[in-house]
């Protein structure tokens, strides 16, 4: 069966994403969508034949309704934004547009109006803030959130002149676990991880993601290394318990590079640098420990990153 002109255009309305209403001249309410049911709650039964004063949440004023009348009266169109009300009692807020309908002889005969829900774009930016900032599988800071608030955190600790310290931390043999168990386990691995890595600080404490099998923690208002290494510790055993991943015993652990401000530096690329450093130091050590920059790390490894590998006769890094 061919579709005629009007046919077409009665499904493109109903199949938009956007709610569309079409009134009456009177404002008597002739057709809706089904992302305008969707919005507001009520089924077209329930709104056709009404006027949309239904859905009003008495936020807007009589004089806002006399001027929206006014302009679509005189055949003009008219967009604003409105507080409407849902059929349970909630509100929500829309950007709508109301175009005159003429006939021939320029007669305004009905209204259609095209409404975008602001909650929705609302939830857009936030869904997108989310994958910008954070990571996907963990829910964690990735690494540009981190480093910003890092970055932060060292402007504030300098005009307060309070302390700070910085742990890099990296998951022991994650390689060979993942080509041992796969990748979807090596994810689940990761998860868990990031889990008690939580569980293990205080609140004020920020854990982050940072790639791969890598991790951070940003610790305030501590300046001490026996200060930090019950915590250091508390990390270190917390991973070390063994992880029931599908049907799975895995054992693990991580090793853990702390860098303190100012002690180790007044910049975050000095802070991150020796943070590594020590990161690198524990795990070429043998893994499940921490190391402090200023207490563990030689001069001549203070003073750059440590280089991705290491010479030929130190013990391999235990990835």
């Amino acid at each position: 069966m061919i579709e005629n002109d009007q046919q077409v255009l009665v499904r493109a309305l109903d199949a938009a994403t956007n709610p569309v209403l079409i009134t009456e001249r009177s404002g008597c309410i002739v057709w809706i969508n089904r992302a305008f049911c969707l919005m507001s709650g009520y089924s077209k039964l329930e709104l056709v034949g009404k006027t949309p004063h239904l859905l009003s949440s008495d936020r807007q004023s009589t004089t806002f309704y006399r001027n929206l009348w006014m302009t679509i009266m005189a055949g003009l169109t008219w967009q604003g934004e409105m507080v409407e009300r849902r059929k349970d009692g909630g509100t929500f807020t829309v950007n709508q547009i109301i175009t005159p309908v003429l006939d021939p002889h320029g007669v305004v005969t009905h209204f259609i109006a095209i409404l975008h829900n602001f909650s929705l774009i609302d939830d857009e930016r936030t869904a997108m803030q989310q994958l910008a900032y954070h990571d996907a599988l963990t829910g964690l800071p990735n690494r540009l959130l981190f480093l910003n608030l890092l970055n932060q955190a060292v402007n504030g600790a300098m005009e307060h002149k309070q302390p700070l310290a910085l742990m890099f931390i990296d998951v022991d043999h994650f390689k060979s676990i993942n080509d041992t168990l796969g990748h979807a386990c090596g994810d689940r691995l990761l998860v868990a991880v990031a889990e008690r890595l939580g569980q293990s600080v205080r609140r004020s404490d920020l854990v982050a993601r940072l790639s791969g099998d890598e991790f951070a923690i940003l610790i305030c208002g501590i300046n001490q290394i026996d200060q930090l290494e019950p915590l250091a510790n508390k990390l270190v055993a917390a991973i070390h318990q063994p992880f029931m991943l599908d049907n799975h015993r895995i054992e693990t652990a991580i090793s853990i590079g702390i860098s303190l401000y100012p002690g180790d530096g007044s910049s975050v690329d000095d802070l991150l640098a020796r943070a590594d450093s020590a990161m690198y130091l524990a795990k070429r050590n043998g893994g499940n420990a921490c190391r402090f920059s200023l207490a563990d790390i030689p001069a001549e490894l203070n003073a750059a990153k440590c280089p991705p590998t290491w010479p030929a006769s130190a013990t391999p890094d235990p990835e």
